[in-house]
């Protein structure tokens, strides 16, 4: 599996990362807004355990776009330098892999940020998160 994720990036709260879009198996798509749900484990390289508070399942995070998801995916939108919104495919503790299509990829640093704003850190890539406030 190699290095998994850092474990203070994962959970609920302030300064972790939030899915953009997700489908239980057992529900339909959520895209977003007020029922985010959030990782709270690693299983393998693309394999997490996802809650929203309420459903918690194993999901894959895949390369599409919100409302093509099929039951068990989930994404993790990121937003460039270059104001271009791409999906992560990978996460490792200082960086992301995305793709933005099927042949542009890339490994960047980021940071995370609420709603796509950045805070004070700097990075290649805002990651889509709670951001840390103070």
């Amino acid at each position: 599996m190699g290095r998994p994720i850092n474990k203070r990036l994962i959970g609920s709260g302030e300064g972790k990362i939030l899915c953009s879009a997700y489908y239980f198996t057992s529900a339909s798509e959520v895209n977003g807004g007020t029922t985010r749900a959030w990782i709270v484990s690693q299983r393998s390289t693309n394999k997490f355990i996802v809650t929203d508070g309420t459903t918690t399942q194993t999901l894959k995070l895949v390369n599409k776009t919100a409302g093509s998801l099929a039951a068990g995916e989930f994404i993790i939108n990121a937003l460039l330098d270059d104001s271009s919104v791409v999906q992560v495919t990978k996460l490792r503790n200082r960086t992301i892999q995305y793709e933005g299509g099927t042949a542009n990829v890339g490994n960047v640093k980021f940071v995370i940020g609420a709603g796509f704003a950045n805070n004070s850190d700097s990075g290649d890539a805002v990651v889509e998160g709670q951001q840390i406030t103070g």
